[in-house]
């Protein structure tokens, strides 16, 4: 967890960057239990960890951490909300529950983005887009809500005449929610508000090291839904994400995380053939064709790779660049980056790179490039961790440009998680669009002309469930995420993800005295 891997210098934190942290940290309570059933109750397990300052390495706020035994609690309060209260509330009632709680949001919007720009060093000029994402998808989803209608089968045949054939759609009841650390607020909002919306009631599990908004969000959700609705059980994903993805009373799991966590839930839900819905990782690929504007581009392509310090599962880690462009390219890109990614302090405005995660994570991004140029390739740019004067020796990691990369080195195959970009020059377009689609991920891509036949074909030939084109993880709400291959199943965001926490029931209805004839 994020106190275990914390090997900064808190002695060389210089004092206006403390004044600066403490006094933004103020507001977070010191304590917290977990919450259940409306309440803030111990763990059954009784232990207790940290949250860090990413930057100070100040402790936060201390939390319990929960167990299978508390996951068992919670399901029981999420049962019990589902039959007595959510789950009789019609979905017009549900809506207007989301809602108030959106506007909730909004009210605590600074705190929360503050937080998670504490916790997980994403700089400050990013984090509220995640409050605000986390505001609309909660509104979103209240309107699909209230335009659901049940679905009229024509029957055909012999019982064209005699009966009476439709569909409606009912919650599962309890689901599980498991989010990570890289935007928590942002991707607990993703997830809450379609399965809310649906019919649901929660049993919700944040990264250890991105819990303290979700604690906060609790305290928001305990002023307007009703007790049981939602549930928060922190922990660890042996534990108590194990728990919740194999629980026989939890008819469905959404997680985002990496692919290997996928895996995971996917075997655990085996067990009683659970729904699942998953969002994971990628190595997406960011294709420039001769006709891009460069300066435009360069923006595009940095933002897609360095913003949100390149902890993001949809990265444009993987830059295919044609032949004719490529050298002038790389020296835009190059500028382009230096300029717009100043590492900092990430409560500063002046901040687009802040740090990574903790020291644990700085150490395996550092091994996937020494890797890279062991195996041959060339550090074009950065690839070395920083010092930040006053900083403590905070994570920070520079933009990197590695070039003279195979598509199927470790670098160019694996999901590094950090400011890493690898280089493959292409010229023959059939040749590239293989090596781009040759990947395990499909996630996310790019695409950068100014033909439209180019962008419409090329988006075609993609194997992704995002293809960008002339920009860069542009989400919006109301058009669905997700990916293809090991990049996921299921997509969020839009109103199939409503459909996704809910189930088809047929009902058929006789009119006539006879059995039909089979």
């Amino acid at each position: 967890m994020q106190s275990e891997n914390y090997r900064g210098e808190p002695d060389a934190v210089s004092e206006d960057v403390l004044e600066r942290h403490r006094e933004a940290a103020a507001p977070i309570q010191e304590r917290y239990d977990l919450y259940i059933g409306g309440e803030w109750s111990e763990s059954d397990g009784g232990d207790v960890v940290e949250s860090l300052d990413a930057i100070t390495g100040e402790t936060l706020a201390e939390y319990q951490q929960g167990t299978a035994a508390d996951v068992d609690r919670a399901v029981d309060a999420a049962e019990e909300a589902y039959r007595s209260e959510w789950g009789e509330l019609s979905s017009s009632e549900r809506a207007e529950y989301l809602e108030e709680l959106a506007d909730a949001i909004e009210e605590k919007a600074e705190l929360l983005s503050t937080i998670d720009t504490l916790e997980t060093g994403f700089p400050i000029l990013t984090t509220p887009a995640l409050a605000q994402q986390t505001a609309g998808q909660l509104r979103y989803f209240a309107s699909v809500a209230r335009s659901t209608d049940k679905g009229a089968v024509p029957s055909t045949g012999e019982m064209e005449k005699h009966h009476h054939i439709y569909t409606q759609e009912e919650p599962y009841g309890v689901v599980g929610l498991i989010t990570p650390w890289n935007g928590p607020l942002g991707n607990l909002g993703v997830k809450l508000a379609p399965a809310l919306a649906a019919g649901n009631t929660v049993v919700y599990k944040p990264s250890p090291r991105g819990v303290v908004s979700s604690f906060e969000a609790m305290d928001i959700i305990d002023d307007v839904l009703p007790d049981g609705t939602v549930n928060m059980v922190p922990g660890t994903g042996p534990e108590v994400g194990e728990a919740i993805s194999s629980h026989s009373r939890i008819r469905k799991v959404s997680l985002t995380g990496s692919t290997a966590a996928g895996q995971s839930v996917m075997k655990s839900a085996a067990s009683n053939i659970k729904a699942i819905s998953l969002e994971l990782g990628g190595k997406s690929p960011s294709i420039v064709f001769p006709d891009a504007d460069l300066e435009t581009t360069a923006q595009g392509v940095a933002m897609g790779i360095y913003g949100f310090n390149g902890q993001v599962c949809t990265a444009g880690s993987r830059l295919f660049l044609h032949e004719d462009i490529y050298d002038e390219f790389l020296e835009t890109l190059s500028a382009t980056a230096e300029q717009m990614f100043q590492m900092g302090d990430p409560l500063d405005d002046g901040t687009m790179l802040g740090p990574l995660i903790d020291h644990k994570h700085l150490d395996r991004v550092q091994s996937y490039v020494d890797e890279a140029v062991e195996d041959g390739a060339t550090l074009y740019m950065g690839g070395e961790s920083q010092d930040i004067e006053g900083l403590g020796g905070a994570p920070f990691f520079e933009p990197t440009i590695l070039t003279d990369v195979d598509n199927d080195d470790t670098v160019a195959c694996e999901e590094v998680f950090g400011p890493v970009l690898t280089v493959l020059k292409w010229s023959d377009r059939e040749e590239m669009l293989e090596l781009a689609n040759d990947t395990e991920y499909g996630l996310a891509s790019g695409i950068w002309t100014q033909d439209l036949q180019t962008a419409h074909t090329v988006s075609d030939e993609l194997e992704a469930g995002v293809v960008w084109v002339n920009c860069y993880n542009a989400f919006q709400t109301g058009v669905p995420h997700g990916g293809y291959k090991q990049s996921g199943a299921g997509r969020e965001m839009n109103r199939q993800a409503y459909h996704e926490y809910r189930q088809t029931k047929t009902v058929n209805i006789n009119l006539s005295d006879t059995w039909p004839r089979m």
